[in-house]
């Protein structure tokens, strides 16, 4: 079976996606309280961030978004790609 180089990149692009990192239920739960943008664009948002960070690097990224108000650079892409999307 002869297949093309862009069926060929393209299959493998989704197997190299980024499998969710696993988070505490306690995390979404403060996530969910906090996300105001809609479900579609929260769903999208919660899917970017676990892909993107692991749970202690979001905790970590929200501790210093409170004490300094710098925003992780992840955290803005997923906010932009999702609001994007929402578009």
């Amino acid at each position: 079976m002869r297949v093309s180089l862009f069926a060929f990149a393209a299959l493998a692009a989704g197997c190299a996606a980024d499998a969710p990192h696993p988070y505490p239920d306690s995390v979404r739960q403060a996530f969910d309280a906090q996300c105001s943008g809609g479900a579609d664009f929260c769903a999208c948002a919660w899917d970017g961030l676990t892909r993107a960070m692991t749970a202690e690097e979001y905790e970590a990224a929200q501790a210093r978004f409170a004490a300094e108000g710098l925003m992780d650079p992840r955290i803005t892409r997923v906010r932009t790609r999702c609001r994007g999307q929402a578009l």
